[in-house]
């Protein structure tokens, strides 16, 4: 198992040197998955929710409790691009479990023309992953968890093929409900361009925290992601110019600047559980905040919400999150047991 470890590890940074630093592609594999991610502010590593759509998140949150459970997602995206997954999680034994699900984008549909404005008739854009999944326990309290993502996209008549890899490790204490997830994600190479140009991968390192307050129906997270790309000063200058800053911003301090940019990979979410069955969450993202912010513009751009509960044997969700002053979006999930049908 260590000897199999150590191998998977340096395979997925190796891969790293084929692909084009300056270009990303398959940018789908981060949007979130579920109702309950996006309502956590786009991603979470590390709650604890018996939801079957959180193996996505970190393979090692796959375990016993979601055993033959099976998650149906859709988020109605921006404009007339929509987007799914579906997932089946099944234990091997006491201590490793496996799971495959599958996510899907549609970019919608297109008119085409040649250089010369003489239509062409309309085509379409889709992007496939296929996931697989595997965890197992290595300590009581430690999970460890790796996926392997073959991907396939298409645009009109060109298309790409690839392969990503999620592994994750997940620390739970039952005792006072604290959970701590580390995840390396989309680690993995393009075989097959669009073109002769190969691109990059989105992989990024994640680290996660979760914790329920001892004496109130309250839930809190941190999520910190993007921490392998800390030296973010392109993205900063092309932020200011974007977003077309005021003068007010303008004129921050570098300590101001630098407090900004830290913000702006930590995601902030809270949970209201009053009941087992029931709970509302709410969470502020503020790289998407401050990214898609526009001048005399005020909206919620940044702030997530949502709800889950459960009716007899299926647990419900929906989750509002607007990404633009016009990009409203919103997610609805259903899952459920096949043992309790039994």
């Amino acid at each position: 198992m260590k000897s199999f470890s150590i191998t998977i590890f340096f395979l997925c940074f190796s891969v790293l040197g084929f692909c084009n630093p300056d270009q990303m592609v398959y940018k789908f594999l981060n949007l979130p998955n579920s109702s309950s991610v996006s309502a956590l502010g786009g991603t979470n590593i590390s709650v604890q929710n018996k939801d079957v759509n959180m193996i996505y998140q970190n393979p090692a949150l796959l375990s016993g409790s979601v055993n033959k459970n099976i998650g149906i997602n859709y988020t109605n995206y921006i404009s007339d691009i929509g987007y799914g997954s579906v997932v089946y999680a099944q234990d091997i034994d006491s201590v490793s479990h496996w799971a495959i699900s599958l996510n899907y984008i549609s970019y919608g549909s297109f008119d085409g023309y040649t250089e010369e404005e003489i239509p062409t008739g309309t085509f379409s854009a889709s992007d496939f992953s296929l996931n697989a999944t595997y965890s197992r326990r290595l300590a009581t309290k430690i999970m460890a968890g790796i996926t392997l993502k073959p991907m396939y996209s298409y645009i009109e008549t060109y298309n790409s093929f690839g392969l990503a890899v999620d592994i994750g490790a997940n620390y739970y204490n039952p005792e006072n409900d604290l959970s701590v997830g580390l995840v390396v994600k989309n680690v993995g190479v393009q075989f097959k361009s669009y073109d002769q140009s190969r691109e990059r991968l989105p992989w990024d390192i994640r680290i996660g925290v979760t914790k329920r307050l001892e004496n109130a129906p309250l839930r809190f997270s941190l999520t910190y992601t993007d921490l392998n790309r800390w030296d973010l000063s392109y993205r900063r200058q092309a932020s200011q110019s974007d977003n077309a800053l005021t003068s007010k911003e303008n004129s921050k301090t570098g300590w101001d600047d630098h407090l900004d940019m830290f913000f702006r990979y930590l995601i902030i979410g809270a949970e209201f559980i009053p009941f087992n069955n029931f709970h509302i969450a709410a969470a502020y993202n503020h790289r998407r905040s401050r990214e898609f912010a526009l001048e005399d513009s005020r909206s919620f751009n940044g702030f997530s919400f949502g709800a889950g509960f459960r009716v007899r044997q299926f647990s419900l969700g929906a989750a509002y999150a607007q990404y633009a002053a016009s990009g409203n979006t919103i997610s609805l999930s259903i899952s459920t047991s096949l043992d309790s049908f039994k």
